[in-house]
């Protein structure tokens, strides 16, 4: 008998569904055993591997393979105890309580060549830093699933220099400071696994490298996947351009980069694919996007940021923007409206591709503004004189022929416009909606529960008349 908790199926079945990329069907067979190391999980695909690995006790020796829909059977947010046994006929039985109420399910016989199958671990295994999980999931982030001729759905790993590259096609991703144990380069398939929250975050990771097999160990968990070998990987080093080049730059300040992370997803626009705004650099830092049919653009000006260098407006998807932002980069570098961006940190650089420079949106007055919040306007006082307000005069550049350009600031520096009420009223409106869609989300999950509790119910009831025609034969 093998015992596991309903919280661990919950796990493994999460894990293993993202590490292994499963969609539908039954899904692969899961092998136990435990032994004086503790209890393992296995489960693999041609593809990819998983082990979950606990040495809290030494438990007795034994080995049993399971169907994967075990796990969704027991699975829950406890800890309860579900023990699994073999019967004698090859087929497994799993017992435990739902609510003090037994629950008991069986399963039909199960075979598979696990032993053959499942990659063996590489001899040499070099350590990371805990911050190696993440920067695999952001990289993971920028591949492109529906790769082509070129294998943009993997992350190059650079054995030589310790990088991390990955890219899409129009955004590209570099992380830095690794330790890989081999000096080529090997392309690690894109998979979901390494954003997962059952994953120690705070924890080393550990890397390795067979012929065949990449290893990924963190925690109890060790991934295996397939190196592709038939495709390969563009050469992203001539996108990097370096910082000192560039010829304007705009420093956001942490309001701004909170009020860009909710600001831009709401900004109008007609284009799915290219989600365009307009970045403004010309006296303040202003975002501006347009739709069709919309008389005026909206504009969204960031009243705590600074830019640099030259006065410069670019055109660019704003996915790419707010991705920047998510990721923690508080600086973006421009060189020219037509040649992509830059962002860098110490261990990191992301670069994207802007969009034509003739469809920027050009400033007017009568743009609908909003502007966030000035960051002394955040620091309460006490026994503050209130000082009236001053009409100031909107910064004004030069262009070279003698024409000053600015971006339309001046007005909303004197005016209130009843345009802002009627935005934040359409946000109010918006966050009602989402209020709304998480309470269907949250009826949604219970019934499911339902569902699933009367199916694990049926099943027992199954088993149940089984066990009593059994008995009925005995006494006839």
């Amino acid at each position: 008998m093998i015992t596991i908790t309903r919280r661990q199926a919950l796990q493994l079945r999460a894990v293993f569904r993202r590490a292994l990329n499963m969609t539908r069907g039954p899904g692969p067979i899961l092998f136990l055993t435990t032994d004086q190391d503790g209890i393992r999980v296995r489960a693999s695909t041609a593809d990819a591997a998983v082990e979950y690995h606990a040495t809290e006790e030494s438990l007795p020796a034994e080995a049993m393979c399971v169907p994967f829909e075990l796990l969704s059977d027991v699975e829950a947010r406890r800890d309860d105890p579900v023990q699994i046994e073999m019967l004698g006929d090859g087929r497994v039985l799993a017992g435990w309580r739902d609510s003090n109420v037994p629950q008991m399910v069986q399963y039909d016989p199960v075979e598979s060549k696990e032993t053959a199958e499942f990659p063996a671990t590489p001899e040499t295994l070099a350590q990371n830093p805990p911050r190696f999980l993440q920067a695999l999931h952001d990289c993971m982030q920028t591949t492109d699933p529906h790769a082509g001729r070129y294998a943009t759905s993997c992350v190059q790993l650079r054995g030589k220099g310790g990088d991390m590259v990955a890219t899409d096609g129009r955004e590209v991703l570099f992380q830095r400071g690794f330790e890989f144990p081999w000096e080529d380069e090997a392309l690690l398939p894109r998979s979901r696994v390494f954003g997962s929250k059952e994953l120690p975050h705070d924890e080393a990771v550990f890397i390795g490298k067979t012929d065949d097999w990449l290893t990924i160990r963190v925690g109890p968990w060790t991934f295996h996947a397939k190196i592709e070998k038939k495709k390969r990987f563009p050469d992203m080093d001539h996108h990097l351009p370096p910082v000192e080049s560039a010829a304007a730059s705009v420093r956001f300040s942490p309001e701004d980069a909170r009020f860009l992370t909710k600001t831009l997803p709401k900004l109008p626009g007609d284009e799915d694919y290219n989600l365009p705004v307009t970045m403004d650099l010309n006296g303040a830092v202003a975002i501006r996007a347009k739709a069709s049919g919309q008389p005026n653009p909206t504009e969204a000006v960031l009243s705590n940021s600074t830019r640099s260098g030259e006065p410069m407006r670019i055109h660019t998807n704003r996915n790419y923007l707010s991705r920047a932002v998510k990721l923690g980069f508080d600086e973006v570098h421009l060189y020219s409206p037509s040649v992509p961006v830059l962002c860098q940190d110490e261990f990191r650089s992301y670069v994207w591709a802007l969009l034509e420079p003739e469809s920027a949106i050009s400033p007017t007055d009568d743009a609908i503004r909003i502007t966030s919040t000035p960051a002394e306007d955040r620091v309460s006082t006490t026994n503050q004189t209130p000082r009236r307000k001053k009409a100031t005069m909107a910064q004004s550049t030069s262009n070279g022929n003698g024409k000053a350009k600015t971006n339309g600031q001046a007005r909303a520096a004197t005016t209130d416009k009843p345009d802002d009420q009627g935005v934040v009223a359409l946000i109010e409106q918006a966050e009602a909606v989402k209020v709304s869609l998480r309470d269907s989300l949250t009826k949604t999950s219970e019934l499911i529960s339902a569902l699933k509790l009367h199916k694990k119910q049926s099943k027992a009831v199954r088993s149940a008349l089984v066990s009593l025609r059994k008995l009925q034969a005995v006494d006839a």
